[in-house]
C-alpha cells in the first residue's frame, strides 16, 4: 500500500518557501488587528463595554415597557374623559358640574401621564444609545475579522486550484 499525494500537494509544498507578498501582508495586519484588540480590552475595558451595552438593551426594553404602561394608562383617562363627556351630555343641568369636573380631572392626569411617557422614551433613546456606542468597538474588530478571513480564504483557494492545473475557475 503507497502513499499517494493529490497533484497539488507537491505545487502547494513548493509555493510556501518563495513566500508570497499577500501572505506577508496578511501576517502584518493579523498582528496588528491583534495588537489593536489587546489594546481595546485593556485600554477601553471591551468585555465590560460590552457587559454595559447589554445591560443598556436591558433597561431600554424595561422602559419600553413601562413606556407603554403608562400610554395604555393615558388611554384609559381619556376613555374615561369621554364617557364624563357624553354624560354630561345626556344628564339634568344640576348634574352637569360634576361631570364638566370630572372631565378636568381626566384631561389634567392625561397631560401628567403623557410627560412621563415622554421622559421615559426620552430615557429608552439614551438607553439605546448607549448600548450602540459599548457595541460599536467590537463591532468593527468583528467585522475587520471577516474581510480578513475572506481575503485569506479568497487567495488560498485561488492558489490551490492554480497548483493544482485546475482552469475551471478563472477569478
Amino acid at each position: 500500500m503507497s502513499h499517494e499525494h493529490a497533484p497539488h500537494d507537491h505545487a502547494v509544498e513548493h509555493a510556501a518557501p518563495a513566500g508570497d507578498p499577500l501572505s506577508r501582508w496578511v501576517a502584518v495586519f493579523t498582528a496588528i488587528l491583534a495588537a489593536l484588540s489587546r489594546l481595546l480590552h485593556f485600554k477601553r475595558k471591551a468585555s465590560v463595554l460590552q457587559t454595559q451595552a447589554l445591560i443598556f438593551k436591558n433597561e431600554a426594553v424595561l422602559l419600553q415597557s413601562k413606556t407603554s404602561d403608562q400610554w395604555s394608562y393615558y388611554q384609559a383617562q381619556s376613555s374615561k374623559g369621554h364617557l364624563m363627556d357624553c354624560a354630561a351630555e345626556l344628564t339634568t343641568p344640576e348634574r352637569k358640574p360634576f361631570y364638566q369636573s370630572q372631565i378636568v380631572k381626566y384631561e389634567d392626569r392625561k397631560k401628567e401621564i403623557a410627560a412621563k411617557a415622554q421622559a421615559l422614551e426620552k430615557q429608552i433613546d439614551e438607553a439605546n444609545h448607549c448600548s450602540v456606542e459599548g457595541e460599536h468597538p467590537q463591532h468593527l474588530f468583528g467585522q475587520a475579522l471577516a474581510w480578513l478571513s475572506v481575503a485569506m480564504h479568497s487567495r488560498r483557494s485561488h492558489r490551490l486550484r492554480e497548483a493544482a492545473g485546475c482552469s475551471c475557475w478563472r477569478g
